[in-house]
């Protein structure tokens, strides 16, 4: 093979790897519209909320479900416990 396609092939591969890192840098502090906003707790949410709003999203909110899962659970149980308290009470 010549050297210069080896040159050829070589040059575009680095530049990619050079430029391309850049290019998301630079998106990212521009703050692109849906990048932060999403992943950021809102003012007045409560942690469940969030984590329900999140549950789908990959690698955002460790086993989601299983959070998701336990919420529900607590919520029963606090209803039940309001219902034995008001038949007590």
């Amino acid at each position: 093979m010549n050297p210069n396609y080896l040159l050829l092939i070589l040059i575009p591969i680095a530049l990619l790897f050079v430029i391309g890192p850049m290019l998301v840098m630079r998106a990212q502090r521009r703050g692109a519209p849906g990048a932060q906003a999403g992943l950021q707790q809102a003012p007045g949410e409560t942690r469940e909320e969030f984590v329900r709003r999140n549950a789908g999203r990959a690698g955002v909110v460790a086993d989601g479900a299983t959070l998701v899962d336990l919420y529900d659970r607590i919520r029963v149980l606090e209803e039940r416990l309001a219902r034995a308290e008001e038949k007590s009470g």
